[in-house]
């Protein structure tokens, strides 16, 4: 009688598969902003579980196998892989862009996993030539084989290069919009996304090195797989639902109204400013700005850009620094502190205050004050 028998790469696996299971089951029992999105990283989970139980049923020789599974793990295996990419990237664009909606051309992403499928079907590949069990084999099954696990190899890490790309887009558009933005979350999502392409290079070069110097380290992919999982769950959880609401820009149909010049786009931004002093506002962004000078945001972007070299967080943040310097260099004021100050000059953060003050003085705002103040 065999004995089923894991060793430590095994049980890693065991524990990524029950794990992905689990999320994949409660993402529906989470608040998001976009409901969407809950259910985008279940499929990823999802696919990540049904990806370590083809790895688990393809190396492990000591769990009985029948039939079927032969037959269905390749499917499962590499469809799988080739949908983990998509999913992550579609989730990140869910929780990215506050418009975004799963539209008929995302289906298209479905052509590397039915590609592979048709591979699979046509050469007739089993559980056990994915182990590349090959001898005996005709040339044109043995390439379609290998080329098949290059694909499913290649196909994730362009995909999880998209992601970071989408991320990149969203940071440049939250920054247009908005004149406060939280930038812990941003960050988080750049070092999963920067991870995933990591690890994703990573498994190419193992595969690399296993044709060229038939080196064992293959493995490893399972360690770090199982730490990106568990950093992908506590970035849903706790820090997604912080990111700074954005609104994908969409193409304009028709160009600025030819009466509304730059110059009186401008003036009227000015007095937005000036008068109105909307910078005091905390959380004020470009379209609760451009509603109360009665403009359309876009107009107002476009302006900024235009006139200013610059975009909406930048433009608002350095008026803000402006009343904070009033403030530091009065006597008058002394009695405030530097956290009243920068609440009253429409900072709502004491980080992003000090990164402001220093890059447009040079100096720290306690620094500013004792030099104004002497």
């Amino acid at each position: 009688m065999t004995e089923t028998y894991f060793n430590i790469n095994d049980v890693i696996l065991i524990l990524s598969i029950g794990l992905s299971i689990v999320l994949a089951i409660s993402q529906p029992l989470y608040t998001t902003k976009n409901h969407l999105s809950k259910y985008l990283l279940a499929v990823f989970f999802l696919c990540i579980a049904i990806f370590d139980i083809g790895i688990l049923l393809i190396w492990n020789e000591y769990i009985p196998k029948s039939e079927a599974i032969l037959t269905a793990t390749p499917y499962l295996y590499t469809v799988a892989a080739l949908l983990k990419g998509p999913s992550l990237m579609l989730y990140v664009s869910s929780i990215t862009d506050d418009n975004f909606r799963l539209q008929r051309y995302h289906w298209l992403h479905l052509i590397p996993a039915a590609i592979i499928a048709a591979v699979i079907v046509y050469f007739g590949i089993d559980l056990n030539l994915l182990r590349l069990d090959t001898f005996g084999l005709d040339n044109p099954t043995y390439r379609a084989i290998d080329y098949s696990l290059w694909f499913i190899k290649v196909v994730p890490f362009a995909y999880f290069a998209y992601a970071l790309w989408v991320v990149w887009r969203y940071q440049k558009v939250v920054f247009t919009q908005n004149s406060s933005v939280n930038l812990e979350p941003i960050i988080w999502l750049y070092l999963l996304t920067g991870a995933y392409i990591a690890s994703a290079l990573w498994s190419l070069t193992l595969s690399f090195l296993a044709v060229m110097y038939r080196l064992p380290y293959g493995v490893t992919d399972n360690y770090i797989n199982f730490i990106l999982l568990i950093g992908i769950f506590f970035y849903s959880v706790a820090l997604s639902p912080k990111l700074t609401a954005a609104k994908t820009e969409e193409k304009q149909d028709q160009p600025l109204n030819p009466s509304e010049k730059i110059a009186s786009l401008v003036a009227k931004i000015m007095r937005g400013i000036k008068e109105e002093k909307l910078y005091l506002q905390p959380n004020i962004n470009v379209e609760q700005f451009s509603e109360k000078i009665g403009l359309p945001y876009r107009d107002v972007s476009f302006a900024i850009n235009r006139a200013f070299g610059t975009n909406f967080f930048e433009f608002i943040n350095s008026y803000r620094v402006e009343e904070a310097k009033r403030y530091l260099s009065d006597e008058n004021h002394l009695d405030m502190s530097v956290m009243e100050i920068l609440l009253e000059s429409g900072f709502n953060s004491k980080s992003s205050f000090q990164r402001f003050f220093k890059r447009l003085t040079g100096e720290s705002p306690t620094e500013f004050r004792k030099k104004s103040l002497s």
